[in-house]
C-alpha cells in the first residue's frame, strides 16, 4: 500500500537519509512538489540504506565513483537488470528523460545491477537495439554486481509493499537519496505525462 501524498510530504521533509540521523536539507521548491499529483507514487528509502560511494561503476572508458561521476547533480537512477521486464518497459521513457533534462544540475541514469551475467557490452547492444541514445552504459563494479541492490536495500520497503527491481531513487547533489519509487505503470512509468512533468520539475529545482 503507498503512503498517501501528506504522508510522503511529512517524512520527505522529516526522515533522515543515509543513515545520518540527520535531516536532509531540501530546496523550497523540491518540498513543493510533494504536493504534486506524482508524488504519490514515491515513498522514503528505509532507514541506514544509502548510495554506496566507495563502490565502483563500471563505464566503457574504465571505473569511477558515484561523486565522481554525479556529485554535485541530482540523479534519477533506475536500476536496471536485463532480466527484470519491467526495467525494459521503462527504458525509452528514461531514455526520453536524460534527453530532455540531463544537464550539469540533473542526470536520469540507468545502472545495471543484480545482473553479473550481462557484460557491458551487452548492455550496449540492448540499447542500440532499443534506439536508445541517451543513457550512458553503466554497471554496478562490485565484486558480484548485486552491491547497490543491497545497499540501497531494494527489498525492504517503507510502505511495507511487495518490493524489487524496477526501483528508482532520487538523490540529491550530495548522494544522498530524497525518495524511491518501485514497478511500472500501464504504457510506463516515465511516459506518463504527470510523472515526466514531476521529473522535470524535480529536475529544474536544482539550477
Amino acid at each position: 500500500m503507498k503512503l498517501d501524498r501528506r504522508q510522503v510530504i511529512t517524512s520527505l521533509a522529516l526522515a533522515p537519509f543515509a543513515g545520518t540521523g540527520i535531516a536532509q536539507e531540501l530546496p523550497t521548491s523540491v518540498l513543493a512538489l510533494m504536493e504534486h499529483p506524482a508524488a504519490i507514487h514515491f515513498e522514503t528509502p528505509p532507514m541506514g540504506s544509502g548510495i554506496p560511494t566507495n563502490v565502483p561503476i563500471q563505464t566503457l572508458t574504465g571505473n569511477h565513483y558515484w561523486m565522481q561521476m554525479f556529485g554535485g547533480r541530482a540523479v534519477l537512477l533506475e536500476l536496471w537488470a536485463s532480466w527484470c521486464g519491467p526495467c525494459l518497459v521503462e527504458t525509452p521513457g528514461l531514455n526520453a528523460l536524460a534527453k530532455r533534462y540531463n544537464s550539469n544540475k540533473f542526470a536520469a541514469i540507468a545502472l545495471k545491477t543484480a545482473d553479473p551475467k550481462t557484460s557491458l557490452f551487452d548492455l550496449q547492444r540492448i540499447y542500440a537495439d532499443m534506439n536508445v541514445k541517451n543513457l550512458d552504459i553503466l554497471a554496478d563494479g562490485s565484486p558480484d554486481g548485486w552491491e547497490y541492490f543491497r545497499s540501497l536495500q531494494v527489498n525492504q520497503r517503507s510502505s511495507g509493499g511487495t518490493a524489487g527491481l524496477p526501483m528508482a531513487a532520487l538523490t540529491g547533489p550530495d548522494g544522498r537519496e530524497i525518495a524511491r519509487t518501485y514497478g511500472t505503470i500501464a504504457g510506463g512509468k516515465w511516459t506518463d505525462p504527470q510523472l515526466m512533468d514531476f521529473i522535470g520539475k524535480f529536475a529544474q529545482s536544482w539550477n
